[in-house]
């Protein structure tokens, strides 16, 4: 379920940044409240559409299916209402980000993707709007995301139960944080750069993530040119290592735009303030 944050104030048609969507998609296991602090800020500087968005794979056994619908049904209609969108994911919400822009291209509306969805009288009336909104960039927060080679030559995938982080824990149809708890606490693998007592409470938030949606093959590949991405290394991230991060950076087709910042995991908890101005830097915001 999406939560829609809307903050309009007399100035905000004047400034065209706040003309933009953000859908901000957090990872396996959290809540989009992880964004919280970010969201706050991007509603002070006047960005009036900001969308905090639940993936439906956290807390229920489903597929990757879900969680791209949950993203595309707000940006099919945001698109349509003329609106320009940035999408934001963390961790795993980078896959997700990345299936869900299937079929568009950030360089027009891709509304004839759109119209193909609805009947013929709707797509008349879609049709005749003036105003067509399109996909800004995309933006991985400590991106885990699929390499070229698992849409080009899907055989050669690993399990995920091979190349996951030590400390996730499989069953049948759930994954879970808790392999050792004492070797590696949540409260480290994902929050190690923040205050402790916070840290404690974002813990008691997480859920599993249904083992499907993050075991699927991906169908599709967003970052060798058909979009702006910008991928953003955690430095101190201690779930998905730098090195990690690099290696998807630095294969031969890939077109990143490349941030790092001195962060754990969860850089939107530790560091909203360098999160916010790498997603107004992705909007086209003017900034010094």
């Amino acid at each position: 379920m999406a939560s829609f944050l809307s903050f309009f104030t007399k100035d905000d048609v004047s400034k065209t940044h706040g003309c933009a969507t953000i859908i901000l998609v957090p990872g396996a296991f959290h809540p989009a409240s992880i964004y919280h602090e970010v969201s706050e800020q991007l509603r002070e500087l006047h960005y009036s559409r900001v969308f905090l968005v639940d993936l439906p794979s956290v807390g229920a056994v489903v597929g990757r299916k879900q969680d791209i619908e949950a993203i595309r049904s707000i940006l099919g209609k945001e698109l349509l209402a003329g609106h320009n969108v940035l999408l934001v994911g963390h961790s795993y919400g980078a896959t997700v980000i990345g299936e869900a822009v299937k079929d568009y291209k950030s360089d027009s509306s891709a509304v004839s993707t759109l119209l193909s969805r609805f009947t013929a009288s709707i797509a008349s009336a879609i049709a005749r709007t003036p105003r067509r909104g399109r996909i800004l960039g995309l933006v991985f927060l400590a991106g885990w995301i699929p390499p070229i080679s698992e849409v080009t030559n899907p055989e050669t995938k690993v399990d995920i139960r091979i190349t996951a982080p030590p400390f996730f824990r499989f069953t049948r149809d759930k994954a879970y944080w808790d392999r050792d708890l004492e070797k590696y606490p949540p409260e480290q693998m994902f929050y190690n750069d923040v205050a402790e007592r916070e840290a404690h409470d974002l813990v008691k938030r997480l859920e599993f993530s249904s083992f499907s949606a993050l075991a699927e093959n991906a169908t599709y590949i967003p970052y060798t040119g058909d979009f702006t991405v910008t991928y953003v290394v955690c430095e101190r991230d201690k779930t998905l290592l730098p090195a990690w991060s690099n290696s998807f950076i630095y294969q031969p087709e890939a077109e990143f735009i490349v941030k790092r910042l001195d962060a754990g995991h969860s850089p939107m908890v530790s560091m909203p303030k360098e999160v916010t101005e790498i997603l107004r830097r992705a909007v086209g915001e003017a900034m010094n």
